[in-house]
């Protein structure tokens, strides 16, 4: 028995404590539920919210075991002050999330509802050796706005909730807190389609406790402040947000995309504060989309590409000939397949946001509130171009920024109408996946509208290396007809499909070799050569490839583009 394992009991009545109230061990509830075991032993912990205990997991549990189908150990904490817990005394935050951070198994997977997902936010930041996974539920970074501070370089959290009406709050609840209970389960149900459930579920499983306890828990709301470690977890994440709540507005959820740009979040509409009592089914789905396909950890291949990218960034812009034209391209190209774009958009590897700028212009509608256009890249420096690129045009907060690996998507299944893609394909490590995961992505129905090189990309430049060493110093690309197969194995139908073979002209070799590094496009397979080359090397290239040579303008580097638009069956 491991010494988590120690610390866990059954309650049999409200009150009890374990070992006669030993002040450092809470008493937790586990649970094993069979099915069918799979790969994934983590142990899901939950956290409840102010107002309540454990068992306001209940009636979402039956709901989340049919959706994750599997073997799972679960542990349901009850908060000190709070179920099973009221007894247990705590002095402040920090001797709370010491408390509970005791009771953690290895291999934790965390999932906390508003107060709890605040906690579970500190848990994860402060114990990673124990927290591999965080998900929150109407979990806001900051509860309670800050005091005004003009001498500050922060930006405020605009989407907390005001001092003056949190402190009303607070006054009420000492002076009456039966009174003020009612009132917040009606906060928690305003802008929910499901509300008398919801209020029902409350109720049924709010408990009586000591109102001191209570008290300092609101303390707690007003004191925990989770920008900089969502900014720094390291682990993925889940945040599920209600697009009603009117404790948390579903503003949050685009500034916690920015503050954790490769972690997951999901705007329920219809839902309030409680999404996984009235919208259990949305919320399971969620949470289990999550579990099965949380972000991998980059290969070695894949953080070279990252790197070489996010280097470029900030010159991207100024040498990306070919790529600005073929994303003019695809847009017409894809626009032209079909009447409608859908409302929900991806732009996979977004850049700095060139295709971006094009839909936009093409479609005003799309960056209306609702997180209609989503942009995404494993370069963090593109992205941080891209931006600060659409800052300075006042649409940045309306866009969602992800960090995120094109094969391990970090969206739930089906949440998109439509994407597009320009130049980014190629990179794939393993393309059966990266179709895969965008079938998985798509809405019934969905399309995707991708450009990718074929390989005939710099043949020129690759014959002329040859003569020089045996080294891959040009990347190889998928014919189209095996992109084809791949993309209808993985369930797509393609609607149209067509290549380009535009040329490029240079001054000289190096001219040609210093624009692909500029833009991120060296080579980046294994069988490169390590290191720098010398002058002379230059010179056998220089020479080799004067063979195609145009006197008039210089020396011509061709692509092979494809452009493809697919349907998902």
């Amino acid at each position: 028995m491991s010494p988590a394992d120690a610390a866990i009991a059954v309650p049999s009545q409200k009150g009890q404590t374990l070992n006669n109230k030993v002040s450092n061990k809470l008493l937790t509830k586990k649970e094993v539920h069979p099915s069918n075991p799979v790969a994934d032993r983590s142990t899901l912990v939950f956290l409840h919210g102010w107002g309540c205990d454990s068992r306001m997991w209940d009636n979402f549990l039956p709901t989340l075991l049919e959706a994750i189908g599997d073997e799972r150990e679960m542990v349901f904490i009850d908060l000190p002050g709070f179920g099973f817990n009221a007894d247990a005394g705590i002095d402040d935050l920090e001797t709370l999330i010491l408390q509970v951070s005791r009771q953690l198994p290895a291999n934790t997977t965390l999932i906390g509802w508003s107060l709890g997902g605040m906690v579970a936010t500190q848990l994860a930041s402060r114990h990673p050796e124990k927290v591999g996974r965080l998900i929150t539920i109407a979990s806001n970074p900051l509860f309670v706005k800050e005091e005004l501070d003009i001498s500050s370089s922060k930006k405020p959290w605009k989407y907390a909730m005001e001092r003056s009406v949190f402190e009303d709050f607070q006054q009420s609840f000492n002076a009456d807190s039966e009174a003020t209970m009612q009132k917040f389960i009606a906060l928690q149900t305003m802008g929910d389609s499901e509300r008398k459930r919801v209020t029902d579920a409350l109720k049924e499983y709010g408990v009586d406790g000591p109102v001191d306890s209570w008290s300092k828990a609101l303390g707690y709301l007003e004191q925990l402040d989770n920008r900089m470690p969502l900014r720094n977890l390291t682990q993925p994440g889940l945040h599920i947000f209600g697009r009603g709540d009117a404790l948390v507005p579903a503003g949050a959820a685009r500034m916690v995309q920015r503050l954790a740009s490769s972690h997951w979040v999901e705007v329920i509409n219809s839902a309030g504060h409680a999404p996984h009592i009235s919208h259990s089914i949305q919320t399971a789905a969620a949470i289990n989309s999550f579990l099965q396909h949380q972000p991998s950890r980059l290969s070695q291949r894949k953080k070279r590409i990252a790197n070489s990218f996010s280097s470029a960034a900030k010159n991207y812009d100024t040498l990306a000939r070919l790529q600005k034209r073929v994303v003019d391209s695809l847009v017409e190209f894809s626009v032209g397949t079909d009447d409608s774009v859908g409302q929900t958009l991806l732009d996979l590897g977004c850049g700095t946001g060139y295709c971006i700028e094009r839909l936009v212009k093409q479609f005003p509608s799309i960056t209306q509130p609702e997180g209609r256009l989503h942009a995404l890249d494993i370069a963090e420096g593109m992205l941080e171009e891209a931006q600060q690129k659409f800052e300075e045009i006042g649409v940045a907060e309306e866009i969602q920024w992800h960090l995120g690996d094109m094969e391990s998507l970090p969206f739930v299944d089906e949440s998109f109408d439509g994407c597009v893609s320009s130049l980014t394909v190629q990179w794939s490590e393993n393309p059966q996946q990266l179709f895969s995961e965008m079938h998985r992505a798509l809405k019934p129905g969905g399309w995707f509208a991708f450009t990718t090189l074929g390989p005939e990309t710099l043949f020129e430049l690759r014959s002329a290396w040859q003569q020089v060493d045996e080294f891959a110093h040009v990347n190889q690309f998928m014919p189209l007809d095996v992109i084809k197969t791949i993309a209808e194995e993985a369930g797509f139908t393609i609607m149209a499909y067509k290549s380009e073979t535009p040329v490029l002209y240079y001054h000289d070799v190096i001219h040609l070799m210093r624009e692909l590094k500029g833009i991120g496009a060296h080579t980046i397979n294994e069988g490169r050569q390590q290191g720098l080359m010398g002058r002379r090397t230059f010179s056998r290239l220089q020479e080799a490839y004067n063979a195609w040579l145009d006197p008039d303008r210089g020396l011509p580097a061709r692509y092979e583009v494809y452009y493809l638009y697919l349907k998902k069956s």
